[in-house]
């Protein structure tokens, strides 16, 4: 929670300073605490969950890239299902189709946010500098999920 009030705070400051207001130093500052945020988030992710670093290590994350294991460690705790399917519906990866398609669309924000941050770092890691689309995400969904069931966390429920 905490984290996400100051992403957004940093999101705002960033875009006032596109525009020409003169923020000074607020910029380094909101970076600084957030990454503090995301390190202590990773830190308590090690220390509940168990095999976290294998996880991380099966889909490309190393030990300093601290976005993507802070998305790893939201998708842990949000997401306990281990179907592909269920996990699609429950993060909000399809396209709602019909009349009533915005009232039927109903998925988890928070775990779509950590999704996000995840594939956000891989896909920075993988040199494609662009906006990830549902495509990608669904692609690193299945890549959680597989690495989920090969380190038989699926179970034993990662997030309590």
């Amino acid at each position: 929670m905490k984290g996400e009030i100051l992403y957004k705070n940093l999101q705002r400051i960033q875009r006032a300073s596109m525009v020409g207001v003169d923020v000074g130093s607020d910029i380094k500052m909101l970076e600084k605490m957030v990454e503090d945020v995301r390190r202590e988030i990773v830190d308590e992710a090690i220390r509940l969950i168990p095999r976290f670093m294998d996880i991380a290590k099966s889909i490309g994350l190393g030990m300093y890239d601290i976005d993507g294991l802070t998305g790893l460690a939201g998708e842990l705790v949000y997401n306990k299902s281990t179907s592909y399917q269920k996990s699609i519906k429950y993060h909000g990866l399809y396209k709602a189709k019909g009349y009533d398609a915005r009232r039927m669309k109903k998925y988890n924000h928070r775990a779509q946010r950590y999704l996000l941050i995840l594939t956000n770092a891989i896909l920075r890691k993988n040199s494609e500098l662009r906006s990830p689309k549902l495509k990608d995400m669904r692609r690193v969904l299945k890549m959680v999920i597989e690495a989920r069931k090969q380190m038989e966390l699926a179970g034993d429920g990662a997030g309590a």
